[in-house]
């Protein structure tokens, strides 16, 4: 069953907090009813409507704003805001993410970064209005939920290259046989599969000369000639692909 109280507009429109507070009662036919239902309050101050959700991609995880189109709240009534994610095939579930307010002349912009999302998945996110009631002291009185937004389907390709490796520095051998030992620090990034290590020499444009693994940290070039200076740069790859910008150059100068 479902009832729609349509309320007078001075109870709509009103600046103070308010409830209503409903039961049910239902008849036979002969008249005898059950009692009275237990009693429900709900707000009558409206919650906000979620507008305009739309999503962006960054290295956090997925990024989404929308438009809150209430600009003042009732005094003694809270905002806040609950995502669920689901994936296909799942059942949906709320996600804690972080979160911003930027308020702007034409209204607020709530944003949300859900950092617990994986790459390369599909998500419907939804988002739902939730007004809290708050005594004096800053406890919660009542909690309403209002209308969630329709679902917004976002796939989470992963088109972001890991930071470019640093901390470069090479090391030339004095021995009979010539080498040049490349070395640099490791990248945070948790997806990283490999590092690419390119050469040059004055007036020459990079060339990669070699491809290593995620866990090996230097690089040994044995094909250096007697008395030629070279210039290395390496770049971090990640396991989708995504290639970092090289490294700053670093020169090695190989004696005669």
């Amino acid at each position: 069953m479902r009832y729609t109280d349509l309320l007078p507009q001075n109870l709509r429109e009103s600046e103070m907090l308010q409830f209503a507070v409903y039961t049910v009662q239902v008849f036979d036919d002969h008249g005898l009813d059950s009692g009275h239902s237990n009693p429900v309050a709900v707000l009558l101050s409206p919650t906000p409507k979620v507008n305009s959700l739309h999503s962006q991609l960054d290295t956090r995880g997925v990024y989404l704003i929308w438009e809150d189109d209430i600009a003042d709240h009732p005094a003694g009534m809270e905002v806040d805001y609950r995502v669920d994610r689901r994936e296909k095939g799942s059942s949906r579930v709320a996600v804690p993410y972080l979160r911003a307010v930027v308020h702007l002349k034409e209204g607020d912009r709530w944003t949300a970064v859900d950092t617990g999302a994986e790459w390369q998945k599909t998500y419907a996110y939804q988002v739902t209005p939730v007004a809290r009631v708050l005594s004096p002291g800053g406890q919660v009185l009542a909690e309403m939920e209002g209308e969630a937004s329709p679902p917004l389907e976002v796939t989470t390709h992963d088109v972001f290259p890991p930071a470019a490796p640093e901390s470069l520095l090479t090391l030339v051998s004095r021995g009979p046989k010539k080498f040049v030992d490349v070395v640099w620090a490791p990248n945070a990034e948790t997806d990283l599969a490999s590092y690419n290590i390119y050469r040059r020499e004055a007036g020459v444009a990079m060339a990669r000369i070699h491809t290593g693994k995620a866990n090996l940290l230097s690089f040994q070039d044995i094909d250096v000639a007697n008395g030629h200076t070279y210039f290395y740069s390496v770049s971090a790859v990640d396991a989708h692909g995504n290639e970092s910008a090289k490294s700053s150059e670093v020169t090695a100068v190989v004696p005669n």
